[in-house]
């Protein structure tokens, strides 16, 4: 895998812009022994000083109407700044929303909130390999294919038989998606086997100038 030159690297622009679909359990039924898979999709500007502006939009939309939600500098979860080009600042970035005692998990977790939230430059992107890299219990999965239909190498983590993945792209090292499943069901639930409970289908990682608020 390399990390070569992505489309977006020369656009300018305030926001980092990214766009996707979630898969997730539906929290409505919580407690229930049944499994519902609801779709979201939501377009995110975030602005280094952790500011920003969501869209959120379920499927179908029932009684839940889209959210649209503008965020002041500092109301943004996650640490000020882009994703960090020092793999020793990444991790400690990392740690700020996932700490690595709890193991390679928190690296994968953590990886994807400030990337599912950040349009990371080249040199940040080998970054994150480097840190992937240089953690113990990360497993490599070679080619993996997302729900868009693109191939990329999938990085995972599993504890208490929850695993975590990454797909990241083979020439970029960009994000293509992020996975959450549960390798073994609940007591009482309806699943016989594997469960995929949270997926994240990143669309575009770009920049803009404005998140349409100004």
């Amino acid at each position: 895998m390399t990390v070569g030159p992505s489309g977006c690297d020369s656009i300018p622009g305030r926001f980092a812009y990214v766009h996707l679909l979630q898969w997730a359990t539906d929290t409505a039924i919580a407690g229930s022994s049944t499994t519902r898979i609801v779709l979201f999709e939501e377009r995110r500007w975030r602005a280094d000083d952790a500011s920003g502006r969501i869209i959120r939009s379920r499927y179908p939309g029932g009684n839940q109407p889209t959210d649209d939600s503008t965020y002041h500098p500092g109301e943004l979860d996650g640490p000020i700044g882009p994703v960090a080009a020092d793999p020793k600042v990444l991790t400690a970035h990392i740690d700020s929303t996932q700490p690595r005692f709890r193991g390679p998990t928190a690296v994968i977790r953590g990886l994807a909130s400030l990337l599912g939230w950040r349009t990371p430059n080249q040199a940040a992107r080998t970054a994150v390999l480097t840190v992937l890299r240089d953690t113990p219990g990360i497993a490599y999965h070679g080619s993996v294919t997302d729900r868009a239909g693109r191939t990329g190498v999938g990085v995972s983590a599993t504890s208490h038989a929850i695993r975590f993945l990454l797909i990241l792209n083979p020439a970029t090292g960009e994000l293509l998606a992020y996975e959450r499943a549960a390798l073994t069901p609940p007591p009482g639930s309806d699943r016989t086997g594997p469960l995929v409970d949270d997926y994240h289908l990143f669309l575009v990682h770009t920049r803009a100038t404005s998140s349409g608020n100004s």
